[in-house]
């Protein structure tokens, strides 16, 4: 969207009364005078020297806007979207990212500053009053996580709340990054503050505190805790184990990006708190929220594939929190031991105090009896059989179950393809069953299992992911888990790109889809779009503008970007990328793959319709075929047909267990010859041929993917649809086709969704809004490509073409006559002939067999219809005698209107002049 000072700028004032629709009464050279058009007299008076206007009245005036305003009697914003609507201009309305929890970050650098003028401030209270070692407090300071402040509020009494005082300072900071989220206050004497122990600044959701923020990278096993002093209670307690950190989500009601912690274990050691009565239903169940916080921890580390356990705190006092236990005993054996349940959170011992709150899962008696007897490592599954020795002492043993440990079990109810792709309300939903977890080849990265309902208890499914060493046991293991369904279940859509979940659009990946079949449901099953800076994106998009002339590559790079908009159009179509040998084509391709992500399939992988149909399914994100022309002609037809449907959705399924597969990806066509004629509606193009740049460099970073698609999520359909309304509009009217041109009106739309995706590119990047380069060149390729494939766009010049190929080779079979002008007596003029017979020949020919499969007109009232829309038909229903028979109901054909449209007619010598029509 441009500014005020931009449109006055670009715009010339009489050019835009004029485009309003006013017309010119008088022009002086310095002050010209318009009116409406509907009216005589002179209403506007506009300086052509200094660009503003006043009203003829002396009733108004000013600048562009102004008039706008004026002319069509509409507010401000309406103005200046009227006017980037009549000169084609990018349109958006401003978005604002920032989080409303997020402070003012030069205010929250100046407190931290303070609090680190002094950090040795902390010292005395975190080793008198907390215990926390010398060392471990000098690594606080080292790192900045520590500070100290005395700050006390003028306008507060002592003994307020908010008054202030002496407090450690703890600094936060956004993930694997150097820049400032959050202080936390621990307050030294909460009585002078109004008796508030802590006190929290900036944001609160998504960041961690951590002594060393480093620590995460080389981390194996993570603590994750309440507040900061029970975090430096843990790194003092594990000082010298280098592979164990801790965290600390200040607070119960935090969630963080568990995807962070991918490849380590998670230990969660939050209050051993009493259970209290529910503040929102006292006279309910007693609830303990320190424990339902670290039930919220486990399933999302579950679903992030984060193993997660709990500290066993059964021994603890109630109130103890880890810096109480680390007081007391000065040892890392109380965070050692973890609980050995089979359901995290759900101790299997009836005189538990924890029984008395609410627990995470309600288990009936009978199964109660079986669940105490299961105990889990990390990867392996055991349970315990009690029994009586001669002497009558009890004896314990231990019986293996699994070799690999069930993390969870949940259910995941699938939308539906209509709701993934049109965020309507679902009315079909797909439930399935994920099955989490743990082997030991595996390592510290849970895996997962997507089951329908009668895979859920075939073991033979199960042993898929490990041994079993008691069948019946683990049977009975499962069942028990069943009662678990509800932890973790989620709604989720399996589509790679931008889709809707809920009726919102969100992005998804791989690891957000639950495939039965990942390898055949979707090409990106486990792709991760590439994340980065968002300030790198116009440094991308700078790159391939440069890399070739006429922004050819930059093109490619923008029909990538923007194959994530079909959610919003609805549509995207297939880009043919035409190239000459050594014309950079190859190289182009593998940089676009390194920039963006995308998969591009080699000629042996499109074998079978099979192949070709999964390569294009369950994503939005391209997907590249590498020369189809060089495959065989079946192939080459299944692919078009593929191609047909992936321009908008479509649902199918295979196999006996009836997969659904969603056909739905853009294709990148590359080659010197593409066989698409069929297709040329539903594509774009570009052209590298002669346009050779310098080469890209090696150093270029990732287009930010993953931050492009959830703007665009954050953006939503109606500005996208604006967008691409002004861009139509542009596209039109440089349009060089005709108006009744229903082939090249779609090839509009198309570039015109490429250019929509080219401006929101832009206001992502930050790139300047002038923009006419790269739109000057589109156009300049929209209208070659419409006037290249003009002879190309529709079904009947195929059919025509082949039979005027038939009748030059003598196949033809069915009567027909030429005839000629009595003034051209040389000269075929018509051509008489029955578009039935036409169709007739090419269904029954052997060698035409295959074309007329793929033909999408199969009948000849269809095709005699297009003939008649083209104007190619003289005449209907004509009566000729062709080798002494009578024929009716004959069609004329015009052989110069024919050969306008680019068919080729080979006529004999002997021609027979015009005839008039016999009744």
């Amino acid at each position: 969207m441009l500014t005020l000072d931009q449109l006055r700028a670009r715009i010339p004032l009489t050019d835009a009364a004029m485009r309003m629709g006013m017309k010119m009464s008088s022009d002086n050279g310095v002050l010209q005078t318009l009116s409406r058009p509907q009216s005589e007299a002179p209403e506007v008076i506009i300086n052509v020297e200094h660009q503003v206007w006043r009203n003829a009245h002396n009733q108004g005036g000013g600048n562009i806007i102004d008039l706008a305003m004026w002319y069509f009697d509409i507010d401000y914003p309406a103005a200046n979207k009227k006017l980037h609507e009549l000169y084609f201009l990018h349109f958006l309305p401003t978005i604002d990212d920032a989080d409303d929890e997020q402070q003012d970050l030069q205010k929250l650098a100046y407190i931290a500053s303070k609090s680190s003028e002094n950090q040795e401030g902390c010292r005395v209270y975190l080793k008198n009053e907390r215990g926390i070692p010398d060392h471990v407090i000098s690594a606080g300071i080292t790192n900045k996580t520590l500070g100290w402040t005395n700050y006390t509020s003028p306008k507060l009494k002592q003994g307020e709340q908010h008054w202030g005082g002496e407090a450690v300072s703890f600094l936060t900071y956004q993930p694997n990054t150097k820049m400032l989220a959050a202080v936390d206050y621990r307050y030294y004497v909460p009585e002078l503050n109004g008796g508030m122990k802590t006190k929290s600044l900036g944001q609160k959701n998504g960041v961690f505190w951590m002594l060393d923020p480093r620590a995460l990278r080389t981390a194996k096993t993570v603590y994750v805790v309440e507040g900061p002093l029970d975090a430096l209670s843990i790194e003092a307690a594990f000082w010298n184990d280098k592979t164990t950190c801790a965290i600390a989500l200040r607070g119960t009601q935090v969630q963080v990006n568990w995807q962070l912690f991918i490849g380590k274990t998670v230990i969660c050691c939050y209050d051993h708190d009493e259970p209290k009565p529910d503040k929102r239903n006292p006279n309910g169940a007693f609830r303990c929220y320190s424990a339902e916080a670290e039930w919220r921890i486990h399933e999302g580390c579950l679903a992030a594939g984060v193993p997660c356990f709990f500290v066993d705190r059964s021994k603890w006092e109630y109130g103890q929190d880890a810096n109480d236990v680390w007081k007391n005993i000065k040892s890392k054996s109380p965070f050692r031991e973890l609980e050995p349940w089979l359901i995290p959170g759900l101790a299997g011992k009836d005189n538990d105090d924890s029984i008395s709150a609410k627990p995470r899962v309600w288990l009936p008696h009978h199964d109660y009896q079986q669940y105490w007897k299961y105990r889990v490592k990390a990867d392996f599954t055991s349970s315990i059989k009690i029994s009586t020795d001669n002497e009558g002492d009890e004896k314990i043993e231990n019986i293996d179950v699994a070799g690999f440990r069930v993390a969870g079990l949940s259910r995941v109810e699938i939308a539906s393809a209509s709701a993934t792709m049109s965020g309507e309300e679902d009315n079909s939903p797909r439930i399935q069953f994920v099955a989490i977890y743990q082997t030991t080849r595996h390592g510290e990265k849970l895996q997962r299992r997507v089951m329908d309902d009668e895979q859920l208890h075939n073991l033979d499914h199960w042993r898929k992911s490990g041994p079993i060493y008691n069948p019946r046991a683990f049977s009975r293991m499962l069942n028990i888990f069943e009662r678990t369904i509800g932890i973790g279940s989620v709604e989720a859509a399996n589509f790679v790109g931008l889709c809707y979940l809920g009726g919102k659009p969100r992005v998804n990946e791989g690891k957000d889809c639950f495939f039965t079949e990942p390898a055949q449901q979707c090409p990106y099953h486990n792709f991760a779009f590439p994340r980065g800076m968002r300030g790198h994106a116009s440094q991308v998009v700078a790159a391939y503008q440069e890399t070739f002339k006429d922004n050819a590559a930059a093109r490619a790079l923008v029909w990538i970007l923007g194959a994530q908009l079909k959610l919003f159009l609805g549509f995207w179509p297939h880009l043919i990328v035409q190239a000459g040998k050594a014309s950079g084509k190859s190289t182009l391709i593998k940089r676009l793959e390194r920039t963006t992500g995308m998969k591009m399939f080699s000629g042996q992988s499109m074998g079978t319709e099979y192949r070709l149909m999964t390569s294009v399914s369950g994503t939005s994100h391209p997907i590249g075929w590498e020369e189809l022309s060089a495959r065989k002609s079946e192939i080459i037809a299944r692919a078009v047909s593929l191609l047909q449907e992936s321009y908008n959705y479509t649902e199918t399924s295979r196999g006996s267990a009836q997969t659904p597969f969603l056909i739905s990806a853009p294709v990148l066509l590359a080659g010197e010859d593409v066989p698409v004629e069929s297709l040329t509606g539903k594509t774009v193009r570009t052209d590298l041929s002669n346009r050779k740049g310098p080469m890209l460099d090696e150093s270029l970073l990732k287009f930010p993917m993953y931050e492009w698609i959830e703007w665009l999520a954050k953006l939503g359909k109606k500005p996208v649809l604006d967008s691409y309304k002004i861009a139509l509009a542009k596209c039109q009217h440089f349009n060089r086709a005709r108006e009744d041109d229903r082939g090249a009106e779609r090839m509009v739309n198309n570039y015109a969704a490429l250019m929509t995706a080219w401006r929101l590119v832009c206001s992502f990047a930050g790139i300047e809004e002038e923009t006419d380069a790269f739109e000057r060149d589109l156009i300049a390729e929209m209208n070659s490509h419409i006037s290249d494939t003009n002879n190309d766009r529709e079904p009947w010049i195929w059919i025509v073409e082949i039979i005027m190929d038939e009748i030059a080779a003598g196949r033809y079979v069915y009567p027909y006559v030429f005839e000629c002008e009595p003034m051209a007596p040389s000269e075929p003029r018509y051509l008489c002939v029955r578009v039935k017979h036409m169709m007739s020949h090419l269904s029954t020919s052997v060698a035409l067999r295959e074309k007329y499969n793929n033909m999408p007109v199969k009948t000849a009232r269809v095709l005699k219809h297009q003939i008649e829309q083209a104007g190619v038909m003289n005449n209907d229903g004509v009566v000729r005698s062709i080798n002494g028979t009578r024929l009716g109901h004959m069609q004329r054909l015009d052989v110069k209107k024919m050969e306008q449209y680019g068919i080729s007619v080979t006529a004999p010598e002997n021609l027979r002049p015009p005839k008039e029509q016999l009744l």
